[in-house]
């Protein structure tokens, strides 16, 4: 599958029976229905994320993309958490979710998706 913000090409990681796509380029993830809160769920997610320099991340934050699991017929739509500068980018057509490279990372940092976990999710 091709990267949602990038021209990079997504690779398939693999942990504790998780596996999502991860772009090599920019390091976004896309997350099919349901992986995110499981991803989030895990007490160690260094095996999907990595931290991203701020600049790189936000020059792709406000790109917009379209589904990479429905073939580009489902444009996505970011959800923003302007506190702590996080876009969930979600497809209404499958719900699945792109993280930009370091959003993972925040999330799990700031303990944010047990507050959006309920409407995100």
């Amino acid at each position: 599958m091709k990267c949602v913000k990038c021209d990079g090409i997504l690779e398939r990681i693999e942990s504790e029976g998780i596996e999502l796509d991860k772009c090599p380029k920019c390091s976004g993830i896309w997350f099919d229905f349901n992986e995110l809160k499981e991803v989030l769920e895990l007490k160690d997610i260094s095996d999907f994320a990595d931290e991203v320099k701020e600049q790189e991340s936000s020059e792709l934050d406000d790109k917009k993309g379209h589904c990479p699991r429905c073939g580009g017929n489902g444009n996505l739509t970011p959800v923003y958490n302007t506190e702590h500068d996080i876009h969930i980018d979600t497809c209404s057509v499958c719900y699945g979710k792109w993280l930009d490279g370091g959003e993972l990372v925040a999330l799990k940092k700031n303990k944010l998706w047990k507050t959006i976990k309920s409407f995100f999710i």
